[in-house]
C-alpha cells in the first residue's frame, strides 16, 4: 500500500509547523490545513491516512468537519486536539468514532502513537471496503434468474431445498440446481452459511 499519509487541519500556524515537523521525522507523508473548508476544498485522500483536526477554529469547527467526513465515502478516522475540550465535546467526538480526544498540552509521543493506532484503523477500513466492493460486484453480476435463486437461498437457509425452490420458481430441479451452483462459484460461497453472511454484509437479505 502506498505511504501513509496524515492530514492536519489547525487554524493555528504554529501548531501546524510544529505538527509538520514532528510527524515528518517520522516518515509519514503530511499536509496541512488552515480551515476545515480549505480541507474540504483542496484534500486529494490517500490511503491508508488519518486527520489529526482542532476543535475551535474559525468558520467551520473540527466537530462540524467530523460530520461532514461521516457523510462522505471518506474513510478518514480522525485525532482531535484541542486546547479548549470538554467531557461532552470529548464523549460526542468518540461516539462519532474518534480515534482519540487529546488536550493541549499534550506529549507528542502520545499523539504519534494514536497516529499508528489511527493508520492501523484505516487500513483496516480500507480492505473490509475493497472486500465489499468486490462482494457487490459479484452479486451484480448473477443474472435475473441467479438473483431469485439467491434470494430464496438466503431467505430460506437450511429449509432452502433445490426442490421447494423449484416449486416457488417454477422451474425444474435441475434448472435450480445449476443456478445455485453458479450462484456459488460467482459468489466464491463454499456454503451456504457463507453465503447467507455474504447477503447480510451487503444487506442483500430477504426475509420476505
Amino acid at each position: 500500500m502506498k505511504n501513509k499519509t496524515v492530514y492536519v487541519v489547525d487554524d493555528d500556524n504554529a501548531v501546524r509547523t510544529a505538527l509538520t515537523r514532528s510527524i515528518g521525522l517520522r516518515g509519514y507523508q503530511i499536509h496541512v490545513f488552515a480551515t476545515a473548508e480549505e480541507f474540504l476544498e483542496k484534500v486529494e485522500v490517500q490511503y491508508p491516512c488519518c486527520l489529526v483536526l482542532d476543535v475551535r477554529m474559525p468558520g467551520m469547527n473540527g466537530l462540524e468537519l467530523q460530520e461532514r467526513i461521516l457523510q462522505s465515502d471518506y474513510l478518514i478516522p480522525i485525532i482531535f486536539i484541542t486546547g479548549h475540550g470538554d467531557i461532552p465535546m470529548s464523549v460526542r467526538a468518540i461516539q462519532k468514532g474518534a480515534v482519540d480526544f487529546l488536550e493541549k498540552p499534550y506529549l507528542v509521543d502520545t499523539l504519534l502513537s494514536r497516529i499508528e493506532t489511527a493508520l492501523h484503523l484505516c487500513d483496516e477500513w480500507f480492505k473490509d471496503a475493497e472486500a465489499r466492493r468486490g462482494l457487490l460486484a459479484r452479486y451484480q453480476s448473477l443474472t435475473t434468474r441467479e438473483l431469485d435463486v439467491f434470494r430464496l437461498l438466503v431467505a430460506g437457509a437450511a429449509d432452502a431445498s433445490n426442490k421447494e425452490i423449484a416449486r416457488k420458481l417454477a422451474i425444474s430441479h435441475r434448472t435450480v440446481d445449476d443456478h445455485r451452483a453458479r450462484i456459488m462459484s460467482k459468489m466464491r460461497a463454499r456454503s451456504l452459511t457463507e453465503l447467507v453472511e455474504m447477503a447480510k454484509t451487503c444487506q442483500l437479505h430477504d426475509s420476505s
